[in-house]
């Protein structure tokens, strides 16, 4: 695809996103939703006038507003559990960090080397020096939380999501009045915050989102001549939390950060030296000490080396992730049949895109991604206020942070929302400055009521959330959750949730079709593989195979075929 098409592809797209043949239904809603917002005023009066009193003084109470953007959307997404269950993992980055919840939940930061490691090879999970996942430990610790309080990893997501939202109204009433830090959180929540990727899997946008806005939101009250030591302490956590999850963006984002601060801060420790070390200097390098001195030990523990990274020995041994596009491919040989597929598509792909056109050529469809979950056509109106955001001095530090993580993100052959993370809280704060913008310069017009009322209303909030067109409907080669592979998933549960309810400790040897398609991937245990009810194995060669089936002597074994359909398990015999 060359640019002018990709730009043809683009518009195309747009357009049929924001056609009333493509979304009737979500129209219909709107104009019914803008017609019952006009009529409202006329039709209550007073009683409808009061709601947006109550809106503000519900905002001025910043710390009744920021717990309430924390429980809120815990509670909604509790009491959807009758249709909407606890989500099944489906692919290689949420079984990851799961196994990593899994070991820091037994108390470990890393796992042995298993004896027959050979046979639990799997994507995205290093087996030597240590058996365990190839992420930071930023996720694993709210899945750990979840196993260990309530018995079931989940419910960390669950965590991770309120402290998301509460930390991005806290964040937002640094830049924005408080109606407008609240307003634009209750946008957030409903736009990614009630269902899909951020709520309903284990890949933690959330805790990077947490990042962002502890560090993005200490800025302003940072620069404040009256600052105080929690702000340098929140400000620390958001770096050490960045470094956890998405230490590439967060390092970006927090060298940003701190050349803004810096003027402030060196014209301050002029005139204070003192106070400036003891309120703001100390209490910041303790909490970043303390935080990267755990991420050396964890690294040691891990891989050995305070300075090396699991990512680093997963893309040593495997030959991926290859999504850096300045990156070159690493010259990996690999025995196992699908992990050599997997390499193979990852080198492909890599050289697919290295090139800068090649990679321009694919800017449409990873930005029109990132548009549809965040912004959307309806919020799009308030987002392109981009040269208002640059003029007013209090915005513009914002647009600059989006700007160079946009930047970033554009070195990274695929682009999923996750991958943006630490930058989400400038989004949704630039979002809502956007939406102030329109609403104090259109209150004298002849919509001025309804415009009020439609930017205060939870309705309008919902009608904002309805607006987003489902993402499989576009065609759009996006993120692989989001293309069929619920079989897979649903296959995998539904065979482990039966071997589980066995007497006897169960042995899954799964094999792989020549063709087999490496996104779908069934070897993945836990972190006790030995003390495991259900194991998971490749198939290898005969001699390793009967190794295997010696050392799990006491499990009964059985063989899935992974890609004669529909799966199921068979007793194990050697071919």
């Amino acid at each position: 695809m060359t640019f002018p098409e990709s730009i043809r592809f683009l518009i195309d797209q747009v357009t049929r996103f924001i056609a009333p043949e493509a979304v009737a239904a979500e129209w219909a809603i709107a104009a019914a939703a803008a017609l019952a917002i006009a009529a409202l005023p006329i039709c209550a009066g007073k009683r409808i006038r009061a709601v947006p009193r109550m809106f503000h003084r519900l905002a001025r109470t910043r710390r009744l507003a920021i717990l309430l953007c924390a429980v809120l959307p815990v509670a909604i997404r509790l009491s959807m559990l009758g249709f909407a269950p606890v989500p099944e993992p489906s692919i290689h980055d949420e079984f990851s960090h799961l196994l990593l919840g899994d070991t820091l939940a037994h108390g470990r930061l890393t796992n042995p080397t298993h004896p027959m490691w050979r046979h639990f090879e799997s994507i995205h999970i290093i087996q030597r020096p240590t058996y365990n996942s190839m992420y930071p430990p930023g996720q694993g610790a709210f899945l750990a939380l979840g196993q260990a309080l309530f018995g079931e990893p989940w419910a960390g997501v669950l965590v991770s999501v309120g402290l998301m939202f509460g930390a991005l109204c806290w964040m937002m009433q640094g830049w924005l009045p408080p109606a407008w830090a609240l307003f634009g959180t209750l946008v957030a929540m409903l736009k990614f915050g009630l269902a899909g990727l951020w709520v309903d899997s284990y890949m933690g946008g959330s805790v990077g989102t947490i990042g962002g806005a502890l560090l993005i939101g200490s800025l302003p009250r940072l620069r404040r001549e009256d600052a105080r030591a929690r702000y340098a302490v929140l400000f620390a956590l958001g770096v050490v939390t960045l470094i956890n999850t998405r230490p590439f963006e967060g390092g970006v984002l927090t060298i940003a950060a701190l050349a803004y601060l810096a003027p402030v801060l060196v014209r301050r420790f002029r005139k204070h030296a003192l106070h400036t070390l003891r309120v703001l200097a100390l209490p910041a390098g303790a909490v970043l000490g303390c935080g990267i001195g755990f991420t050396g030990y964890y690294c040691w523990r891990v891989t050995g080396s305070p300075l090396r990274m699991p990512y680093q020995v997963n893309r040593d041994t495997y030959g991926w992730p290859e999504n850096l596009a300045f990156l070159p491919p690493r010259k990996v040989t690999l025995d196992d049949k699908v992990l050599a597929s997997m390499y193979r598509n990852e080198v492909e792909h890599h050289q697919r895109y290295s090139s800068w056109d090649r990679l321009v050529d694919s800017l449409g469809v990873r930005m029109f991604d990132v548009w549809t979950f965040f912004i959307g056509p309806l919020l799009t109106f308030s987002f392109l206020l981009i040269p208002w955001f640059y003029r007013n001095r209090r915005t513009r530090p914002l647009l600059l942070f989006l700007g160079l993580l946009a930047a970033l993100n554009l070195t990274q052959m695929v682009l999923y929302p996750y991958h943006l993370s630490p930058v989400v809280p400038v989004i949704i704060a630039l979002l809502a400055a956007g939406m102030r913008y329109l609403y104090v310069n259109l209150r004298r017009t002849a919509v001025s009521r309804a415009i009020r009322f439609a930017l205060l209303l939870p309705f309008s909030v919902l009608l904002v959330a309805a607006m987003k067109h489902p993402a499989s409907q576009l065609n759009l080669p996006l993120g692989y959750w989001e293309r069929g592979y619920e079989s897979h998933r649903d296959a995998r549960a539904a065979i482990q949730a039966w071997l589980e309810a066995h007497a006897r400790k169960q042995l899954v040897i799964v094999r792989y079709a020549p063709a087999h398609n490496p996104d779908q991937e069934w070897v993945y245990n836990g972190a006790d593989i030995d003390g495991s009810k259900v194991v998971w194995a490749r198939e290898r060669d005969p001699e390793s195979n009967q190794n295997l089936l010696e050392y799990f002597s006491g499990r009964k074994a059985w063989l899935l075929e992974a890609d004669v359909y529909p799966q199921r398990v068979v007793p194990y015999t050697e071919p």
